[in-house]
């Protein structure tokens, strides 16, 4: 995740465009597609369509909801290096394609279309999933009920996905904004850094519970107050060196709002991976 101006987060917003074009494509080819954020996590589903009985067999019955999870997130992530769609196939066998979305040079999330064959004959990796013969008849019943694509139509869709993407970007149906409530927590840290501050002061001035403001912070950042006050001391401390190159550990680490010099060295160790010391000599050559 990209680092911004006075560190903000900007935020997803979706034009309610991209949740018709979702459900136009949902509906025409009978397959589910789900619009997911950069940090992985489901934002907009065409049509609303559920997992395939398939899938909910192999992930609840069989017990492997967590190979579907990682593989998501490796392909995810594998994605975004080339930022090219992705086609593969997934640990039960079925058909997948991720498509990185990328809004003003920044990537924004993954347009993903899932839950689909390309074959009539069931998967041998998941058939090791079962355990007995009653579980494979199954197995098999819910494959042949899968919405089956040719290679054909796979390449097309491929090619689809990426105009549609191009089309959200172009008709800026999903833009970046400063979140407010992140703004706002922010601000407060940018304000207050060098002061004892805590969660509870910033949940006081935001008339809102500690609970909601360290559940936003985890559920929508993957973070905590904790660690925003302490990147934000970081950043104060390495600023104060590129203007005061021949400060002492001591007077930095006042100077960015830790007390104690000593934890100041840890942390920085820990964050940077390299000592203050060592970083304060970069600055004086």
């Amino acid at each position: 995740m990209d680092n911004l101006e006075n560190h903000n987060i900007l935020e997803l917003f979706l034009n309610d465009d991209v949740q018709q074009l979702l459900d136009h494509i949902a509906g025409l080819l009978d397959l589910r597609v789900t619009f997911f954020s950069r940090f992985g996590l489901p934002i907009r589903r065409g049509k609303e369509m559920p997992n395939t009985a398939y899938c909910k067999f192999i992930q609840n019955n069989l017990g492997h909801l967590e190979e579907c999870q990682n593989i998501d997130k490796a392909m995810q992530e594998k994605a975004t290096e080339t930022f090219q769609p992705l086609s593969y196939v997934c640990h039960a066998g079925l058909r997948e394609i991720i498509a990185p979305v990328v809004i003003s040079n920044r990537l924004a999330g993954f347009l993903m279309v899932g839950q689909f064959r390309t074959s009539d004959e069931v998967p041998q990796c998941a058939l090791t999933y079962c355990k007995n013969d009653a579980e494979k008849a199954e197995l098999q019943l819910k494959y042949a009920q899968l919405p089956k694509l040719s290679p054909e139509r796979l390449e097309s869709l491929i090619g689809t996905l990426q105009i549609l993407i191009d089309y959200i970007a172009a008709r800026e149906l999903a833009v970046f904004r400063p979140d407010p409530l992140k703004s706002a927590i922010d601000d407060y840290i940018d304000k207050h850094y060098q002061e004892d501050v805590y969660l509870s002061d910033v949940a006081n001035v935001l008339n809102k519970s500690i609970s909601s403001v360290a559940q936003f912070l985890r559920n929508k950042y993957h973070t905590c107050f904790k660690d925003l006050l302490i990147e934000r001391r970081l950043c104060a401390a390495e600023d104060y060196w590129k203007k005061h190159p021949c400060a002492s550990i001591k007077e930095c680490a006042e100077a960015a709002g830790f007390k104690d010099q000593f934890y100041f060295s840890r942390i920085f160790r820990k964050k940077r991976a390299l000592s203050p010391r060592e970083f304060r000599a970069r600055w004086n050559h």
